[in-house]
């Protein structure tokens, strides 16, 4: 076009004129031309990349109407909420293919070459990622969907593995799991006949760690390699091992049929005798060799997985009260029988490690060997520093002094003494980080501490100076729930072993497992100490132990009671029995 209408020029204009140079005059202002390229912008959605939005769409399109009518095919009872939701979402993609932009556009064949905006352009990156999700997402393989109708025991464990990690994903967070894997020809489902599969879980009220294992090949043990179908791991805050159970399915039962010797045994249908006999087998064969110890039992209990429906009927079975006396036994396990199943997975990851090591048969004698800890044997000093200064000077100097008056003379004497930061001193770094033993205690007047000069008060208190060996760390710091000056007394167990300052007063192994199995299942577990008085919160119902018994108050009146001596020989069934109680009185308003 003439050269005064040309307004856009880029570098195929400067190019055109070199090309054409009849239309350029040179003069003393510079060049001029008559005549050159111009440059026009218009908006277009005909490109590469809209081009195969279009193809993709189409796509996705022909596989949801291939997947709809081979679902129509199937010998079942059509399902028609997904028939309407594939309907939907054809109406939606054929909506968005034959209106708007895309409209005039052809698609792109499907030997496109791949563009840079897919990666990186927002929408175009998500659209991609969704479509590779759906290429893989529609196509689904595996060997488990190659099962013949011969093969239904190895479809139960199939199952019963599938069905155990149902149960756990309803109240525990998927962490993990090998089983479904992604290739080059989509979505493979690996779970295998002898071929190991595993998910991990974790538990949001206290942190630790489930695993749950297909077909794990134990073959590092000194004799027989064993292959369990599945295995329940559980990694337990406070526990340096891990506890493990067997859970075997088992496509047999005992009818118990009329006359036969094992109804005459046990009333009632249940697994096979031999099958419960391979529990015992899992649980002793399977050890694990400890570097400075002898092999050791890694499993705690084993479990027999059998299709029978009636559990109600089953809970009298000889088998199924085995699991409380030995941990061992069988489960009925069906479509419409998990609830026992459930039942054990919550109370197994519920233990606390005391708990679950008690379910386990011990040896002959070794209870001798078990440490006790002598609970009226309290020899710690919880010794509160007052200022900054008097805790620099006390961690430098190694000592520790207290007035007489907090020490009395049946608390001597005094072993090892644990410095308690208070919250308003120390903040963030308040509670007990530090622990030493003491060498030796001299009765003082205050004035001869020369290391902290007397400031206030009378000098010629009499105070007890601790030299202490050597100021240790603890392993996990013991964190405050009160506020103010702590001057009480503890034992190392207890030092060892807690969580918070609170429970260094507990003054009994009863009390401790209480609390213990109270705090796996709240995450506010609260202990009251009043008068050297211990008492707990279940929800809204108070605990006390008094008077050799354990009471459950509510409002004044007792739910529930029981004897110090019965929580000690059943601790665990004695404080489920109690949380029942609440929850019973909390849905009856």
């Amino acid at each position: 076009m003439p050269g005064q209408r040309v307004k856009r020029v880029d570098n195929r204009t400067l190019r055109w004129v070199e090309k054409h140079p009849t239309h350029a005059v040179r003069s003393e202002k510079g060049i001029s031309v008559d005549r050159a390229l111009a440059v026009r912008k218009y908006v277009t959605y005909d490109t590469k990349e809209n081009r195969l939005i279009k193809y993709i769409l189409q796509n996705t399109a022909k596989r949801l109407e291939r997947f709809q009518k081979q679902y129509q095919k199937l010998s079942r009872n059509t399902d028609h909420v997904i028939i309407e939701q594939i309907d939907k979402m054809l109406l939606e993609i054929n909506r968005r293919i034959n209106g708007g932009f895309l409209k005039s556009i052809e698609a792109m064949p499907e030997n496109f070459g791949m563009s840079l905006v897919f990666g990186m352009a927002p929408g175009y990156r998500e659209l991609y990622h969704c479509y590779l999700l759906l290429q893989h997402g529609l196509s689904v393989t595996g060997s488990i969907f190659q099962v013949s109708i011969k093969d239904l025991a190895v479809l139960y464990e199939y199952w019963c593995f599938i069905k155990l990690n149902s149960l756990m994903r309803e109240k525990y967070r998927l962490l993990s799991q090998n089983i479904v894997k992604i290739n080059g020809k989509g979505l493979f489902i690996s779970l295998v006949k002898g071929q190991q599969s595993s998910v991990r879980y974790l538990n949001p009220e206290n942190g630790e760690i489930i695993t749950l294992s297909y077909n794990p090949k134990v073959a590092d043990v000194p004799t027989v390699a064993q292959k369990p179908d599945n295995i329940l791991k559980l990694e337990k805050k406070g526990a340096k091992v891990s506890y493990e159970y067997v859970f075997d399915a088992k496509y047999r039962i005992n009818a118990a049929l009329e006359g036969s010797l094992y109804q005459l045994k046990y009333g009632a249908p249940g697994p096979q005798e031999e099958d419960i006999n391979t529990m015992h087998r899992y649980r002793d064969a399977i050890v694990y060799q400890n570097q400075a110890l002898p092999f050791e039992r890694t499993m705690f209990g084993a479990y027999v997985l059998f299709p029978y429906h009636n559990e109600q009927e089953y809970r009298k079975h000889h088998f199924y009260q085995s699991i409380d006396q030995v941990n061992i036994g069988g489960l009925p396990f069906l479509p419409s029988a998990t609830y026992l199943v459930g039942k054990l997975l919550d109370e197994l990851i519920a233990d606390s490690p005391t708990s679950a090591f008690e379910r386990a048969t011990l040896p002959l004698g070794i209870e001798e060997r078990l440490a006790k800890v002598d609970w009226s044997h309290r020899d710690v000093l919880i010794g509160t520093v007052r200022s900054t200064e008097q805790y620099e000077v006390c961690k430098r100097k190694n000592f520790y002094y207290i007035p007489k008056k907090y020490v009395p003379d049946d608390k001597l004497p005094i072993h090892y003494v644990a410095l308690y930061q208070t919250r308003r001193l120390f903040g963030y770094q308040s509670g007990i980080h530090y622990v030493g033993e003491v060498l030796r205690t001299a009765l003082v007047e205050r004035k001869s501490i020369q290391e902290m000069p007397v400031k206030r008060g009378n000098p010629n208190e009499l105070y007890y100076r601790f030299i202490i060996r050597e100021w240790i760390p603890l392993a996990q710091p013991i964190f405050p729930k009160e506020e103010g000056f702590v001057n009480q007394f503890t034992n190392l167990f207890l030092l060892e072993h807690s969580e918070f300052v609170p429970e260094l007063l507990l003054l009994s192994e009863e009390e401790y497992r209480f609390y213990t199995e109270l705090k796996r299942r709240t995450n506010e577990a609260i202990l009251n100490v009043d008068d050297s008085k211990v008492g707990f919160e279940i929800r809204n119902a108070k605990v006390l132990f008094q008077g050799g018994k354990i009471q459950l108050i509510r409002e004044g009146r007792i739910l529930e009671e029981c004897e110090v001596e019965e929580f000690t020989k059943r601790p665990r069934s004695t404080f489920q029995r109690m949380v029942e109680k609440v929850k019973e009185m909390d849905e009856e308003g």
